[in-house]
């Protein structure tokens, strides 16, 4: 059995769907049923006389105890299916005793009028009668589903070529309903096929190919102008995958070939859903498939009717039916899910076909819908980007909206209707009274953005006049959060050599700088905290550092200290009131004593300057304050995507080896704005492998494709950062036209990697304010005081999601 149904009969298995096997006589069904009742995946029904099928069953030697078994004749519905059938097929003339007579001697009608009556939740048929007696049965009792216009077929094919596909998984279709389809049947099978690919595949990322003998031209003919007009079909229906055609077949999932035949096609090389042009070539290609070489082909899985429904090939072994009543329940779990959010809950907040969801008590963001616009920006960013919103049920929830606080929707809203909520009031309270010492910290990705809400380039990195505009402003100390980056990247090295040492079966170590990522993992992916860094974020450890070893410095009461982070993140502001940030407080055993106690993203301090009449270019150049005034070139590279690993190689590879080679002072593979980089390097005589993921959404679908291929074991050290590119794509950064976010990104990223190149020091090891916190305060990383003060722990938080806590859009 393939770990794909492995998975697939575990998800089923949890809500036990009862499933119709009207075609009770076929040896091979009660083969099926038997093993279905075993593996306790689903509940079976089976219809004709019970005597005769246990007699049946028995010369099989297939023990049928406890299996529900329906006699037409006898059943007290009879009469009530009848009416339905006959009013159902009133204007062809039926009569209900016609109907009647059909039911008692049709099990295949019998067991679609259970469906339609919602006894049972789904019916598979099809291995004794043709596929168009069941296609037949199910339109004239059941019904299309809404929306969809074309009943047609799919197959699921999982080949041994995990390069390919979806991790080697493809949707197929159209390979056995309709055999000449117009463009506008194309154009639905394709959206029959997506849903498909969504729904049992859990493909995260659809692509499909609309299949032909030509690529973009190369061809001529009826049948490519055919595939051409559907493509242009979904074009105009603004459908929300990917989706290219005409693609001849190695256009479509070779790389290579794809870049020589169709360069610049999203699809192209990466598609996983294959639309074929026609009945012929689809059915020939799928068995081929299945027979020569070894894939496993599921199906035929009839879509578009109304509920779930069926059909079997007639060749079909026990097996495969198992496999397809699998598939129907999930279907099944699926259209119960739809039809609560549609029927059974309305929301209060509107609009969600266009807008997030944002709780009036949300600590980082703020709906204004007097400002909205209905644009859609924020929820397709929310959606599709960070795969939050479509994820959860609001029924579920008791209509709270789940929320990581990114702010990516507060980042792409164009007119203000989404927005971070700032503290500056209480900054300015704190700082009016002279009694407090308001210190400022600021990270890598804040001096390279900055400058672009006063007119400077992209990128430019403007370190000397934020200092000196964070003094004008009233701040008594500005410090440098790169040296808690260094600090964080130190922790972080010694946890993950303890655990390659003592706990490997803690391995990977994902890092936790990420307050977003940390979030989506408490809610979505609990099972993975164990592999979670405890390290706190370097916003965090600096905020406690400050109270406690810089208090002890300057020798004054910490609750007099007021420490402000100034980040390109909203999601720093939830994470400063997470309970647990309170390790200062601990220390000095005043428990409602914050680590950090406010934030400000790039955006707030630019409109606090500007509310100021303080232009940024115009600001006196300033220094960092010691002792936090100096960091490694290292912790800049923890603002983008791979920073965070690239400084953490370096460390690791220094302790392993003291020195460290050259690769890892431009470690290309980790760097640049790609959702997913994969590395493998050699320290010492150990092969590690790494991944590098930025965007909630690229996060998501990795972890999944790790967890069904069992293969996330492989890797050493995983970085996930939730904003697309890491924290120079913050939810509090500049915003930017939609055409200049890719190359917004890539000038910060550009001017962190030069900073790292210009400073003398590429190692957290060399940051000298990090020798001496630790030698003179700290201890050693991973030492009592450096795990009470920098480390944490961190909340399984996947009951907020409710009962129906795995939700796919």
């Amino acid at each position: 059995m393939s770990r794909f149904m492995n998975n697939l009969k575990r998800r089923v298995g949890r809500q036990q769907k009862k499933i119709v096997l009207p075609e009770s006589d076929s040896r091979r069904i009660l083969q099926a049923v038997d093993q279905i009742e075993t593996e306790g995946f689903a509940k079976t029904v089976l219809v004709g006389k019970p005597r005769q099928l246990m007699e049946r069953a028995f010369k099989y030697q297939i023990d049928l105890d406890g299996v529900e078994i329906i006699d037409p004749e006898t059943y007290p519905m009879l009469d009530t299916f009848s009416r339905f059938y006959a009013e159902k097929r009133r204007k062809k003339g039926m009569t209900v005793s016609q109907a009647r007579e059909i039911l008692l001697t049709d099990y295949i009608c019998f067991g679609a009028c259970l469906v339609a009556f919602d006894i049972v939740d789904g019916m598979v048929g099809g291995a004794t009668v043709p596929s168009a007696d069941l296609i037949r049965a199910a339109l004239q009792i059941v019904g299309m589903h809404p929306g969809i216009s074309t009943v047609s077929s799919s197959f699921i094919i999982i080949t041994d070529k995990p390069q390919f596909g979806d991790d080697g998984i493809f949707v197929l279709g159209d390979a056995s309903v309709v055999i000449e389809p117009t463009a506008q049947q194309l154009a639905d099978i394709t959206v029959n096929c997506v849903h498909r690919a969504r729904r049992t595949v859990q493909t995260l990322d659809p692509k499909a190919a609309l299949l032909s003998y030509s690529t973009l031209g190369s061809g001529s003919g009826e049948q490519v102008d055919r595939v051409r007009e559907a493509a242009r079909l979904l074009r105009d229906r603004n459908v929300d995958f990917d989706f290219d055609g005409e693609l001849q077949s190695d256009a479509a999932i070779i790389p290579r070939v794809a870049r020589y035949k169709a360069p610049g096609s999203t699809v192209a090389g990466q598609a996983n859903v294959l639309v074929f042009p026609n009945l012929e070539s689809g059915n020939i290609c799928y068995k081929i498939l299945q027979h020569l070489y070894g894939a496993i082909a599921l199906g035929p899985l009839l879509e578009g009717t109304a509920k779930p429904i069926m059909d079997l090939s007639r060749g079909c072994s026990a097996e495969d039916i198992v496999d397809i009543v699998a598939i129907c329940c999930s279907d099944a779990i699926y259209q119960d899910a739809e039809r609560r959010r549609d029927q059974d809950f309305t929301s209060h907040f509107a609009m969600l076909d266009h807008r997030v969801a944002v709780d009036e008590h949300n600590i980082s963001i703020r709906f204004d819908g007097t400002k909205c616009q209905n644009c859609s920006l924020c929820r397709r960013r929310c959606a599709e980007v960070m795969t939050v919103t479509g994820y959860y049920s609001l029924a579920s929830t008791g209509d709270t909206p789940i929320c990581v606080h990114c702010g990516q929707c507060s980042l792409v809203c164009p007119f203000g209707a989404t927005k971070s909520i700032s503290q500056e009031t209480y900054i300015e309270q704190a700082m009016a009274d002279p009694d407090k010492i308001v210190v400022f910290q600021t990270g890598a990705a804040v001096r390279v953005a900055l400058g672009e809400e006063f007119g400077l380039p992209y990128g430019t990195n403007v370190e000397d006049k934020l200092i000196g505009a964070l003094r004008e402003l009233g701040g008594d100390y500005v410090f440098d959060t790169n040296a808690a980056s260094d600090i964080a990247v130190m922790e972080e090295v010694a946890e993950l050599r303890q655990r390659l040492k003592e706990h490997r079966e803690l391995t990977p170590m994902f890092t936790s700088v990420c307050p977003s990522w940390i979030e989506f993992m408490e809610i979505f992916f609990p099972e993975l905290l164990p592999h979670l860094s405890t390290a706190k974020s370097p916003t965090s450890m600096m905020g406690a550092v400050i109270k406690t070893y810089l208090a002890k410095t300057l020798h004054v009461d910490p609750e007099r200290i007021v420490t402000v982070s100034i980040t390109p993140c909203t999601a720093k502001k939830a994470e400063i009131s997470r309970p647990e940030r309170n390790a200062a407080g601990q220390f000095w055993q005043k428990p409602d004593m914050r680590d950090t106690d406010y934030c400000l993203t790039v955006r707030e301090l630019a409109n606090w300057m500007r509310r100021k009449d303080m232009n940024l270019t115009d600001m006196p150049a300033s220094q960092y304050d010691a002792p936090f005034h100096r960091a490694s070139g290292g912790a800049m590279l923890v603002g983008a995507s791979g920073g965070m690993m690239e400084a953490m190689m370096r460390t690791f590879a220094y302790e392993e080896t003291g020195k460290v080679d050259e690769e890892f002072l431009h470690f290309t593979p980790v760097r640049g704005l790609t959702g997913v980089k994969e590395a493998s390097v050699s320290i010492g005589d150990a092969l590690f492998r790494v991944a590098v993921v930025s965007g909630l959404g690229n996060a998501r679908a990795f972890i999944n494709r790790l967890k069904e291929k069992h293969s996330w074991k492989k890797y050493t050290c995983i970085e996930i950062m939730a904003c697309p590119g890491g924290c120079i794509g913050g939810g509090g950064q500049p915003r930017t036209e939609m055409a200049d976010e890719i190359p917004a990104k890539r000038a910060r990223m550009e001017a962190i990697y030069q900073a790292d190149a210009n400073n003398p020091r590429h190692g957290s090891w060399q940051d000298e304010a990090v020798r001496d916190v630790y030698a003179g305060f700290l201890g050693e990383p991973l030492g009592p005081a450096a795990h009470a003060l920098l480390h944490t722990q961190f909340i399984n938080k996947h009951y907020l999601l409710g009962k129906e806590d795995r939700v796919s859009p």
